[in-house]
């Protein structure tokens, strides 16, 4: 399994002639719409993941410093969250095709240093989540990674499940293992409740 993948630059180019294919194409046209409208930089959804078929997605806080060199918000970005996420998902068993990943305040706070958002900053991206919400209609599920995504979430008024998951950064899970524990944990939860509802889905005869 390749990590920090879009730290090439031929590959960086290679997803970036991809940010209007059919699944990721109506997210990434909003997201230039809320730039246009707000002149804050959104970056892009990875056209590696579920785009508007993804049944989970994974909130976090708000876009690193390697989303602006990037211009995604995905797990091959090349930074240790990124790194850490993409190695959970593979071991929960979660598919890419089955996840979407945003931020619960989509806008860069900067391009150098990680910075926290401030709770009005949170309150000011509501709408902009809840818009997101809207264009995932095949969602069943939305795990908040951090705890800054889960005091976000009940601004949000979504009847969605959640689950809460440990932050990714090397600094929470390199070092605690109960942490990178719990996150493995939640994703694997994830991934039985997408597993069960298909299975429910799917007619009798079509198995």
């Amino acid at each position: 399994m390749q990590t920090r993948s879009l730290e090439v630059p031929a590959l960086r180019q290679a997803r970036l002639e991809r940010s209007f294919e059919p699944h990721v194409s109506p997210l990434n046209r909003w997201a230039e719409q809320v730039q246009a409208k707000s002149g804050r930089w959104v970056p892009f959804f990875d056209p590696e993941d579920g785009g508007v078929s993804a049944r989970v997605l994974l909130l976090l806080e708000t876009p690193g410093p390697a989303v602006s060199r990037t211009h995604f918000v995905s797990v091959d970005n090349p930074d240790g969250t990124a790194e850490n996420l993409r190695c959970l998902l593979h071991l929960s068993g979660l598919r890419r095709r089955d996840v979407a990943v945003w931020n619960a305040v989509p806008w860069q706070m900067s391009a150098g240093v990680v910075v926290t958002p401030r709770p009005g900053q949170y309150a000011d991206a509501v709408s902009l989540t809840r818009q997101v919400l809207g264009l995932l209609p095949d969602l069943r599920v939305v795990v908040l990674v951090g705890r800054h995504a889960g005091k976000v979430w009940p601004l949000i008024g979504s009847p969605l499940p959640t689950l809460a998951c440990p932050h990714p950064s090397p600094q929470n899970v390199n070092s605690r293992r109960e942490s990178a524990a719990l996150a493995l944990g939640t994703l694997v939860q994830a991934y039985k409740l997408v597993s069960e509802t298909r299975k429910r889905a799917t007619p009798a005869s079509a198995e």
